[in-house]
C-alpha cells in the first residue's frame, strides 16, 4: 500500500516561526489590469451629450405640445344658453366637436341622477330601462329641464346607471314637453304616495 502513495512536490518554504507559504506558480494568461486615467475631455463630452439630449427632448415637446395646445379637444361653442326663457326649438347649444360627442339620445330631460351618477336624466319611450343619465361640464343642463331634447355626448363607464353620457351638445325639439306614458304614470304614483 505504501507504493501507491507518492508525495506531491510543492514549493513550500518553511519560515522560522513555523508558518508555511506555498509559492504561487500560476501565471495569469492576461496581463494585469492597468490603471486607466480618464481623458480630460471625457467629463465635458458627457455633459454636452446630456445637455443635447435634454435640449432635443424639450424642442420636440415644444413643437408637438404647441400643436396640441392650438388644436383644442373641445371646439368653441356656437351657442351658449344662459337664460331658460331664450331657449329656441331646433337651435343647437354646446360644442361643435362631433368626433368626441358622437353618441345620440332623445327624450324629455329631467333633473336628478341615479345613486350619485349623473346630474340629470332623459326619459324615453320604452320604459325605465331606456333612461339615459347625463352629466356635462359644457352645457348647463338645468336650462333644458322639462323640454324634449336631442343630446350628443360621449358614453362613460357607469357603476349603477344603465347608460351614462357626458353631454357636449343639446338641441331642444319641444319646449315643456309631455313625459312618455310610463314616466307620467310613475310620476303620478310617486306624487300620490307623497300626499298619503
Amino acid at each position: 500500500m505504501s507504493s501507491l502513495v507518492r508525495p506531491v512536490e510543492t514549493d513550500v518554504e518553511s519560515q522560522p516561526n513555523n508558518e508555511v507559504f506555498v509559492a504561487d506558480r500560476m501565471e495569469s494568461p492576461r496581463s494585469p489590469m492597468k490603471e486607466r486615467k480618464s481623458s480630460p475631455l471625457m467629463m465635458p463630452l458627457l455633459i454636452v451629450a446630456i445637455l443635447l439630449g435634454v435640449g432635443t427632448g424639450y424642442g420636440i415637446y415644444q413643437v408637438v405640445g404647441s400643436f396640441e395646445r392650438t388644436t383644442p379637444l373641445i371646439s368653441e361653442t356656437p351657442q351658449q344658453a344662459d337664460d331658460p326663457n331664450k331657449i329656441e326649438v331646433n337651435k343647437v347649444y354646446g360644442s361643435t366637436d362631433t368626433s368626441t360627442f358622437k353618441d345620440l339620445a332623445e327624450g324629455v330631460l329631467l333633473k336628478g341622477g341615479v345613486n350619485g351618477e349623473g346630474s340629470h336624466h332623459i326619459v324615453r319611450e320604452g320604459g325605465e330601462s331606456q333612461t339615459v343619465y347625463l352629466t356635462s361640464s359644457i352645457v348647463d343642463l338645468d336650462l333644458f329641464v322639462n323640454h324634449k331634447v336631442q343630446v350628443w355626448g360621449e358614453t362613460m363607464k357607469a357603476q349603477r346607471a344603465g347608460w351614462l353620457m357626458d353631454v357636449g351638445k343639446v338641441k331642444p325639439l319641444e319646449l315643456n314637453a309631455a313625459l312618455p306614458d310610463w314616466a307620467q304614470k310613475a310620476a303620478e304614483k310617486a306624487e300620490k304616495q307623497n300626499n298619503d
